[in-house]
């Protein structure tokens, strides 16, 4: 009489989880928000480092602040679907308004102030 190895249930409950639990788990990664980024340079090209750029929700006037790094990229995130303007200012150079930026779900709006 030839034996079988016995299989414990313990791997096809493991697999059923995993199967049941996978797909949850992707559903949770949708996002609701949206993100403005860009690069800050003067008008010759260069890249101008720790400008304040402010991102106001025109909507609810709710604004963020942050800085550009030392390569003039800048990135606001976490931002409701809606219309926004963007302020930048940096010593030594003229305030640039940018208004009607759009912020869309799970996208990025990047612009390029000058």
């Amino acid at each position: 009489m030839t034996r079988f190895p016995r299989r414990t249930p313990s791997s096809a409950l493991i697999l059923v989880l995993l199967l049941t639990i996978l797909p949850l788990m992707a559903f949770a990664q949708t996002t609701t928000e949206g993100a403005i980024s860009g690069t800050v340079s003067d008008t010759t090209g260069a890249v101008v480092s720790d400008a304040s750029v402010v991102v106001r929700n025109n909507a609810t006037n709710a604004e963020q602040t942050t800085k550009t790094d030392p390569s003039g990229d800048f990135r606001v995130g976490n931002l409701a679907p809606s219309v926004y303007t963007v302020t930048v200012n940096a010593t030594g150079f003229a305030a640039y308004k940018l208004e009607q930026v759009i912020v869309n779900v799970g996208t990025v709006t990047d612009i390029s102030p000058k």
